[in-house]
């Protein structure tokens, strides 16, 4: 019997992530599982995906925003944030997300931050290609538990991080189909595709505005080249924050 059902608790959603992560068994060379679980703010599947700074988040929120990134962390930076208690929030990915939902009036508690792929990079950099992309029975384990976290969390919005992970959530809607194929987000906003709305997920019974957004750790190379209508650079990705929270 499970100690939830002894004692009456109910079972937290980020739990339940936690549990289905233990069931992914086939982790490919140079990826190891993650191993603990950091207690602080720290991006899914490395903590509880929940921004822990100053404030008791117990669970994530139903509706809110989902924050999607590629891959978590490699296993020395892995262990730095264990150490720490945290993921180093004024870190170039923390900091600049942070900024980017306050000027867009997101509330960083409203967020859920997660990644696409599971797993630890046995290397010692934590850029480069991910591993695990190369094995497609993994790639395909690491999506159905991104689609499960999606139909509990049912997002509101849904927010991608950089050019690899468009065409990985694009196999979850029939509504993002020009995703599929693309590896630049550049390419999203030639074709006015960067920002969808009414994005349908499982089956239809969750819809999301779903937004491709510069990868935070390299915003300042790379957000002044995006587009949306007659916004450009920082502004286009703030516009799409506001329209993105005013149709909910």
């Amino acid at each position: 019997m499970d100690i939830h059902e002894l004692t009456g608790a109910e079972v937290r959603i980020i739990d339940k992530f936690h549990t289905k992560l233990k069931l992914i068994d086939d982790y490919p060379d140079g990826v190891v599982p993650v191993y603990e679980r950091i207690t602080g703010t720290s991006f899914f599947p490395g903590g509880d995906g929940l921004w822990k700074h100053g404030h008791v988040n117990e669970d994530l929120k139903i509706g809110g925003v989902m924050i999607v990134g590629h891959n978590f962390d490699n296993i020395s930076g892995f262990k730095k944030s264990l150490s720490m208690g945290t993921e180093p929030i004024t870190c170039p990915t923390w900091r600049n997300i942070r900024k980017l939902l306050s000027d867009s009036e997101i509330n960083i508690e409203d967020c859920f931050f997660t990644n696409v792929y599971v797993g630890l990079m046995d290397s010692e950099s934590n850029v480069g290609v991910f591993p695990g992309s190369k094995s497609e029975i993994f790639k395909q384990q690491c999506i159905k538990l991104l689609e499960y976290q999606i139909s509990e969390q049912r997002p509101n919005i849904i927010l991608t991080l950089g050019g690899f992970v468009p065409p990985l959530i694009a196999r979850l809607s029939i509504d993002l189909q020009e995703w599929l194929t693309v590896d630049k987000i550049s390419q999203l906003d030639s074709i006015n595709k960067q920002f969808i709305t009414g994005a349908r997920f499982c089956g239809g019974d969750v819809i999301s505005n779903v937004i491709a957004l510069t990868h935070p750790s390299q915003r300042h190379l790379n957000v002044g080249r995006r587009k949306y209508g007659t916004f450009t650079g920082n502004d286009a990705e703030i516009a799409m924050l506001v329209k993105a929270t005013q149709l909910f």
